[in-house]
């Protein structure tokens, strides 16, 4: 059946409301102490902010008009977020009292992969609403450019070979995952700021957009505790304090779980030469 334009446009902002309700009742059961909140949180916020994003050409458009190269991205966050998983729980850094057996199938198929979709698609909203969408630039051909460009590629595959080695049982130190995730970040943030325009302006929406998520994703989940963080003993007790109930390494790991979709989106699917 072929709609028109208008009609596309009607049932699209009635499924915008749904996605709405949803996330918003889910969010509301987290706060409440329901412990399987998240995943139908991020579903529906990632579904609504998605087609807020369509014209963009959002994740969800990517979806449902070439499905084949989501799937692609699906897959990698898929796989990322079971290693990354499997490192924070080899190094005692969190663990899901809720789940157990196949219940992880659930973990790592929806909670991880939608979790990482729906801060991208908020991440497209915020910066689309500040007048700095995500817009490339020729970079020029400059010592300094290049020297990013090396050094962001060398600590993001130094980062994820840690965290592969970690993942399947080799001893790896907690304080060098640390040290590689953040010098990673510093060198991804410096990296944007080139390559994208008005760069600086895009940060300040990447940095807001990671502490909306934290807010989001964090404080239903310290009340409905669908994964509960460790203290962690080998890195300063500052890394560890509460702010606002939310250990203070978790506000600073948002700006790590939102850079991390974005680059494996800009890699993937927007702009293969911006690497």
């Amino acid at each position: 059946m072929n709609l028109t334009k208008e009609q596309k446009f009607l049932y699209s902002r009635i499924v915008i409301l749904i996605a709405t309700v949803g996330w918003v009742g889910f969010l509301i059961a987290g706060l409440n102490g329901f412990s399987f909140w998240y995943g139908g949180f991020a579903l529906c916020f990632w579904i609504a902010f998605g087609l807020l994003n369509f014209h963009q050409k959002s994740s969800l458009w990517y979806a449902l008009q070439r499905p084949a190269l989501f799937g692609l991205l699906y897959a990698v966050l898929v796989s990322g977020a079971f290693l990354v998983d499997q490192l924070g729980l080899r190094l005692f850094l969190w663990l899901y009292p809720a789940y157990h057996g196949l219940g992880f199938l659930w973990v790592y198929f929806v909670l991880y992969p939608f979790g990482g979709l729906s801060v991208l698609e908020l991440l497209y909203f915020v910066s689309n609403k500040l007048g700095e969408p995500l817009v490339f630039v020729t970079a020029p051909d400059t010592l300094i450019h290049r020297f990013f460009d090396v050094l962001e590629s060398i600590l993001f595959l130094l980062m994820t070979g840690i965290i592969v080695l970690g993942a399947i049982g080799q001893s790896v130190d907690v304080v060098l995952v640390f040290v590689l995730v953040l010098l990673w970040m510093m060198s991804a943030l410096v990296k944007l700021k080139l390559h994208i325009r008005h760069g600086g302006h895009y940060l300040v929406a990447l940095f807001a957009v990671a502490l909306f998520s934290t807010i989001l994703h964090e404080f239903p989940n310290a009340i409905a505790r669908e994964w509960v963080y460790l203290p962690i003993t080998s890195i300063p007790a500052l890394w560890n304090a509460p702010l606002v109930s939310i250990p203070f390494c978790v506000w600073i790991g948002y700006i790590w779980l939102t850079l991390t979709p974005l680059r494996y989106w800009i890699f993937l699917v927007l702009n293969p030469r911006v690497r």
